[in-house]
């Protein structure tokens, strides 16, 4: 019997010991490659900017730098993400600023109404900012939340099995994929840019639309916008276009542009959030005038 359980033991040692490492090489090789974007910003060779793009999916597809900088003759990067939160942004600038990058303004195009909640929580996608578990903006951004994932991933700094074994399909396998392709990225081009593609074809205007106010109530901006100040940072928030909403800005201390109405046909939209590529391209086009005061 005590032969049996000394068995047990050294399989389960050899068995913790063998997901710790393949958790950490796991890590280290996301690190290495360009697959998410945390990772992704330290491997770009630029680094001042005049403006980096930070904000959730109607960041990401609703501005293209490409178009911004045809027009204005400048670099710009987005490193905005899908499925994230205001909460996520912070850390994202952090890490951009921690990995001795710069910029002359930080454009935040964050979700709508995640602008109005005073609640935040984590995001579903925050998991990628787990190979830079070390460092203490990451964990603090992890320890700022409470709920399971949570706890996952503060305990993957010590344990990062836990994590990789939770996020194994969004962690593990592009992990070996970095190793294989490491330039390779997940659905954004070199400079961070994705589009959604046109799928209506005619043109209708549609007239229902819903009016909401925006109060800027949740505590991240604020943060977000220290930050800035700290690092000489101007920040410019960013309303995106909706197919069904114009948004109703109250009093802010920073800069605001409100393009929630400003498209109002359906052909420029790939769904109520999100604009098409042709939405995309129409609305740098505009943003881009409103950035020219800062680069002149």
């Amino acid at each position: 019997m005590r032969a049996f359980l000394k068995h047990i033991r050294f399989i389960l040692l050899m068995v913790i010991g063998v997901s710790l490492v393949l958790s950490y090489a796991s890590l280290w090789a996301l690190r290495q490659g360009q697959f998410y974007k945390p990772s992704f910003i330290t491997h770009v060779p630029t680094k001042t900017f005049d403006y980096v793009v930070l904000g959730s999916s109607v960041g990401l597809t609703g501005l293209n730098t490409r178009v911004m900088d045809s027009v204005l003759g400048t670099d710009g990067i987005n490193l905005a993400m899908d499925d994230t939160s205001l909460a996520s942004q912070y850390v994202m600038l952090q890490h951009f600023i921690a990995s001795g990058k710069r910029s002359k303004v930080c454009v935040l195009a964050a979700s709508m109404m995640d602008y109005n909640r005073s609640n935040p929580v984590l995001s579903s996608n925050d998991y990628r900012f787990l190979p830079y578990i070390s460092t203490p903006y990451v964990q603090g951004h992890y320890q700022g939340f409470s709920g399971g994932e949570s706890r996952i991933l503060q305990w993957s700094r010590w344990l990062p099995s836990i994590g990789m074994g939770y996020y194994n399909a969004e962690l593990f396998y592009p992990g070996l994929l970095s190793i294989v392709k490491p330039k390779k990225r997940n659905r954004f081009d070199a400079l961070g840019n994705y589009s959604y593609p046109v799928l209506r074809k005619e043109s209708h205007a549609h007239q229902d639309r819903e009016s909401r106010p925006i109060v800027f109530k949740n505590p991240y901006l604020q943060k977000i916008e220290t930050l800035c100040t700290e690092n000489g940072i101007t920040l410019v928030v960013y309303v995106p276009p909706h197919g069904r909403i114009n948004a109703e800005i109250k009093a802010s201390p920073f800069k605001v542009v409100n393009y929630s109405g400003v498209l109002t046909e359906d052909w420029y939209f790939y769904d109520a959030l999100h604009v098409n590529k042709r939405g995309q391209q129409a609305v740098s086009l505009l943003f881009a005038q409103q950035l020219a005061p800062y680069f002149n």
